[in-house]
């Protein structure tokens, strides 16, 4: 494995040089001698530029002036898998490790093949064979065996490996970033903290690992934790703009919009001028409702890239919130088209056509939405009060049936159920379902006196309340 190595200048001006003298040696028809690693140097450029009948071509010339190399079978190997031959590959493998039975590098290709093949358990099996006889790379190998890990969903095993790795190299940031990606797929955001925690306690200037620790903060809603582990992340490395942005995210949820717009702004000198930035400090104006600003910066993303759906997506809901409607249909619209399959621009465009009276434009969207983001309980939510609005109690019931299987347990889900049961005249099972929903999340209850404020007059409804407050 050369990644890394402080010499990779001075191969890659040996790789130059050796390609020039072959390619000089095929234009004057001549005959040259190159030793194996300049072959094997040769024969990985033309890898890398995937011509593979050029880099079979230098191999054939190889083995007539090093017959019986095992180094050329190596390449053979690399020859193979290029030209997805994986199981042929496999078998030049097995006659190097017969060979060389503690070749490392035999069962690390042997590895990369099984994982290509989708045989991830047997990849795992040669990764941690390569452990066992490998003397340097150890830590990269750890990284390779735990992507292989997490392929069969083992996560607490690629965080272990991952964590050995670190032990070995602590400034490996592939790992740190693999790391904290593993703790947020398994949601153990207490467990990340701790780790980072500890982590950084050991290795202060790890910019890395106080940004994964300033993240797991803000996850479990530490926010004013997690922006103080953003601060010294900066501080250690104040070019890395990630830490920024999630600062910036941070502050915006905390309503502190325009420390958000300032932070997003300090990216600018650093990145330049991104779609992305100017999308999320429109987003703040947005919020602050300083909406012509907002309108400015979603303008200045779209300029940028026209394809940034977000910006438009920002500049129909800020139109809709200044009552021009049809023009925030447009901008939705130019939405959906660039990217079909964005949940939020179905949304809001089912949102804006409601509003506008154009219902059935207005299902069509909530249906693709539904498609697309079951998981979405606003569409479900929204479509049904739509419904209810139209055709009565009895439709938005069939509607909000329809999302059950996904978010029955979600409070939201079952006080607004209790509410068109009630209208449709359904009060047994009605109080079934406010009994269900009380035991499970007493406080939620005012979700449904929010749909339905005449509930709250209901004796039976008002009994129930009392009971399960108890």
């Amino acid at each position: 494995m050369n990644e890394g190595s402080p010499h990779l200048p001075e191969r890659n001006d040996d790789q130059r040089d050796c390609v020039q003298r072959y390619e000089a040696m095929l234009h004057s028809n001549g005959h040259y001698f190159f030793d194996v690693e300049e072959f094997e140097l040769i024969i990985e450029h033309y890898l890398e530029q995937n011509d593979l009948r050029r880099a079979q071509e230098v191999l054939d010339y190889a083995r007539q002036q090093h017959p019986g190399s095992i180094d050329l079978l190596f390449s053979e190997a690399n020859i193979l898998i290029g030209q997805g031959k994986l199981n042929k590959a496999l078998e030049v493998l097995d006659a190097i490790g017969k060979l060389e039975p503690f070749n490392d590098e035999v069962h690390l290709m042997k590895a990369g093949i099984h994982s290509q093949l989708r045989n991830y358990r047997r990849a795992i099996e040669h990764y941690k064979r390569a452990l066992d006889l490998a003397e340097e790379g150890l830590d990269d190998i750890h990284l390779d065996l735990a992507f292989e890990y997490e392929n069969v969903e083992a996560f607490d095993l690629a965080i272990d490996s991952l964590k050995k790795a670190l032990e070995i190299n602590p400034e490996n940031e592939a790992v740190l970033y693999e790391l904290a990606y593993c703790f947020d797929l398994m949601e153990t955001h207490q467990a990340a903290v701790a780790y980072f925690k500890e982590f950084t306690n050991d290795h202060p200037y790890s910019f890395v690992a106080w940004y994964n620790l300033g993240n797991a903060l803000a996850r479990m809603e530490r926010l004013e934790e997690s922006n103080e582990a953003l601060d010294l992340c900066i501080v250690i490395e104040e070019r890395f703009t990630s830490a920024y942005f999630s600062k910036a995210r941070n502050l915006l949820v905390m309503g502190r919009y325009a420390e958000a717009i300032a932070c997003y702004e300090e990216t600018l000198p650093h990145d330049g001028p991104q779609a992305v930035t100017f999308s999320y400090i429109g987003e703040c104006y947005e919020k602050m409702e300083r909406f012509e600003q907002a309108l400015i910066h979603y303008d200045q993303a779209i300029a940028l890239d026209p394809n940034w759906v977000d910006a438009w997506v920002g500049r129909g809901v800020v139109k809709d919130m200044q009552g021009r409607g049809a023009e925030a249909v447009k901008d939705l619209e130019n939405a959906t088209r660039i990217a079909p399959e964005n949940g939020d621009a179905w949304y809001y465009m089912g949102s804006v056509l409601a509003r506008l009276g154009r219902n059935e434009e207005a299902f069509a969207a909530f249906e693709r939405l539904h498609q697309l983001e079951p998981e979405s309980l606003d569409g479900w939510l929204d479509h049904a009060d739509l419904l209810l609005q139209l055709k009565g109690p009895e439709a938005a019931l069939r509607k909000l049936k329809e999302s059950e299987q996904v978010h029955k347990l979600n409070p939201r889900y079952r006080y607004r159920l209790v509410s068109y049961l009630l209208r449709a005249g359904r009060e047994q099972q009605a109080l079934l379902e406010l009994e269900e929903a009380l035991m499970a999340d007493h406080a939620s209850h005012v979700l449904l006196l929010e749909h339905m404020p005449e509930a709250a007059a209901m004796p039976q409804i008002i009994h129930l309340l009392d009971l399960y407050r108890k």
